[in-house]
């Protein structure tokens, strides 16, 4: 007779694993900042962290040469960016509030087509020079150096403010009894935005995500930071910018980009699910970029264990809705899981479990240096449980008879991203309320049920302590005041949780990670890059249930191991082919360890992209 600890233990090993993001085994991460094999951080954001100096995001992105001609000799095919017929701003005038005495002449001045500044801000600069001059009469020369000084204070106030291409300059107008002398600003303006090298992605997708840099009048720094933007969007592989001056002070913008390839494929192998399924698992993941012209992404991922335990389908669709960057992902993820492990094989013991997801993520504040989003979104779960293949039946208590468990989820959630030549920061906190939406499981409390509130924290530091040594330190934490179904439930243990356990080891409503990791570069290429690199580390968690959950935790409920890993990318100098190797150790000991390849805490993995 198979006791009911263990029959709890592998259903909470089986349906935890089905809720992994993208087929990945790591139900507690709210969202995964993946580490890239060559020393690099690439968080959610899409964008990368990268040793000192070489940091992409410094590079120059516009021309440094302006040439002093409107004649472009550039004959390759050309888009242009629709441009506005007027000034986007509104126009400000400015009159000095005392006329200027000039050889017994009353002369007023003003200053016109200004949109950049408000009066009281050329007021501010203005202000301190005409004090020295309007309380006398003046001469015709202190007249003159007047007007210079306001003018050299005007174009500095714009200057000073990114506007490097904006002139102040007086009107030449005789000097009589009653006349008003007039300084003009010429603000520059980008008259045109020519963009080349498109080829299947949409003219307004890039149009509209340099906008904000090339408005009239338009700063510099602000364009500069718009194309640098752009520049790491993955839908482009490069991006090269050049101003050329035409008359008038208007500029021609020329956006020179290559397209990045729409097609990426990869292939893996590794041992990283929970051993009860089969631990060893082949994988495939495709995805295509751009897949209509307007910057969506369709992502499939199909993973199979060798014992035939486990089968995960993951497809996704992400389209972008605004230029700030903000999506809407749609995720459906099917799951077939069965119990291989030789002893309870023949129980027949599955499961499976179906996920529908949407997203949306919006960026509030927006840079190379840092960015913060909202994200609101609904996920829908539902499992089912059975005994001898085709007999329903409920593990643990919270399904219901026919071991169905369902949960309909409002989530709502904010992450930071903070990048420096150095390292980089990455905060999420998310809030999720169970509720009772197409048929949400639901039980009297303390049962567990889809009625719950959980709250989700993750804090990443990745952190460049010299040239050979990588920090990697991450914190995740769910609390909870309610009994939780085990697809909700906080796990550790394994290889993207608590190395020097198996898969999913221990779970529970409420729970803590800590992970330390510093990557030690061995052996780099000729162009520096990282080949080889060690990965001491140090991971910890516990998990605890609310007070009046029935379903009761083993004993031991913290984990904490060490140990040694191995990234060498690419492996044997083949192209596209990486491997990593894990080896934990667990300095707590768990009475229930089984004897197969991750359980002796050996985690490998392999990789390989297809390009």
């Amino acid at each position: 007779m198979v006791s009911k600890y263990i029959l709890l233990m592998l259903y909470s090993a089986l349906i935890v694993a089905q809720f992994a993001p993208k087929a990945v085994a790591n139900a507690n991460s709210i969202f995964t900042p993946q580490v890239e094999e060559n020393a690099t951080v690439k968080t959610e954001g899409e964008e990368n962290f990268s040793e000192a100096g070489s940091d992409e995001r410094s590079a120059p992105i516009i021309s440094g040469q302006i040439l002093e001609s409107s004649d472009r000799t550039e004959a390759k095919p050309k888009d242009s960016c629709p441009r506005p017929a007027q000034p986007t701003a509104a126009m400000t005038e400015y009159i000095l509030p005392v006329p200027v005495k000039v050889s017994g002449s009353m002369i007023s001045i003003k200053i016109t087509e200004i949109t950049a500044f408000s009066q009281a801000q050329i007021d501010a600069e203005i202000s301190p020079i005409a004090q020295r001059f309007i309380d006398r009469e003046i001469t015709h020369n202190e007249f003159i150096e007047f007007l210079k000084e306001a003018v050299n204070k005007i174009t500095q106030l714009y200057r000073n403010n990114g506007y490097i291409y904006a002139e102040a300059r007086p009107v030449s107008t005789p000097i009589t009894d009653g006349s008003s002398v007039e300084i003009s600003v010429s603000e520059g303006r980008i008259s045109e935005v020519i963009i080349q090298g498109r080829q299947r992605l949409n003219l307004s997708y890039i149009c509209s995500r340099i906008e904000g840099g090339t408005g009239s009048p338009f700063s510099t720094v602000e364009l500069e930071e718009k194309l640098r933007l752009l520049r790491l969007d993955p839908l482009l592989e490069s991006v090269q910018a050049n101003l050329q001056l035409g008359i008038e002070n208007k500029k021609t913008l020329t956006v020179n980009v290559k397209e990045a390839k729409p097609f990426a494929a990869s292939v893996s192998f590794d041992n990283y699910f929970p051993p009860s399924v089969g631990s060893e698992r082949v994988g495939i993941n495709l995805r295509y970029q751009n897949l209509t012209g307007i910057g969506d992404e369709i992502v499939g991922a199909y993973f199979r264990t060798t014992s035939g335990g486990a089968e995960v389908l993951d497809l996704s669709y992400r389209l972008p809705v605004n230029p700030s960057n903000g999506t809407l992902q749609g995720r459906v993820a099917v799951n077939q899981n069965k119990i291989t492990q030789s002893d309870f094989e023949d129980l027949g013991i599955r499961g499976d479990t179906k996920l529908y997801q949407f997203i949306y993520r919006q960026p509030i504040v927006r840079s190379t240096e840092r960015e913060f989003a909202v994200i609101g979104g609904f996920t829908h779960q539902d499992g089912q449980t059975f005994i001898f293949d085709q007999t329903p039946v409920p593990f643990g208590i919270g399904p219901d008879e026919k071991g169905v468990s369902r949960t309909s989820v409002i989530l709502f959630g904010q992450d930071y991203v903070s990048r420096s030549a150095s390292g980089s920061w990455s905060v999420r906190s998310q809030f999720n309320l169970g509720t009772g939406l197409f048929d949400a499981t639901t039980n009297n409390s303390p049962i567990p049920d889809g009625h719950f509130f959980k709250w989700n924290g993750q804090v990443q530091r990745v952190q460049q302590l010299d040239r050979n040594n990588l920090l990697i330190l991450q914190t995740d934490l769910q609390l909870t005041p309610n009994s939780l179904l085990p697809s909700q439930q906080f796990v550790i243990g394994g290889v993207q949780s608590v190395r020097g356990y198996r898969q999913n080891a221990r779970a529970g409503d409420n729970g803590f990670r800590l992970s330390a990791e510093n990557r030690i570069a061995v052996r780099r290429n000729a162009a520096g890059t990282p080949i080889i690199q060690l990965a001491p580390f140090v991971e910890l968690g516990t998990v605890w249930n609310t007070a009046n959950n029935p379903n009761q935790l083993p004993r031991q409920t913290f984990l904490i191991g060490s140990g040694l890993g191995i990234i060498w990318q690419p492996f044997l100098g083949i192209d596209g082919l990486n491997i990593r190797i894990d080896l934990g150790m667990p300095l707590i000991n768990l009475g229930d360890r089984g004897n197969n390849l991750q359980e002796k805490s050996l985690y490998v993995g392999v990789g390989y992209t297809i390009k």
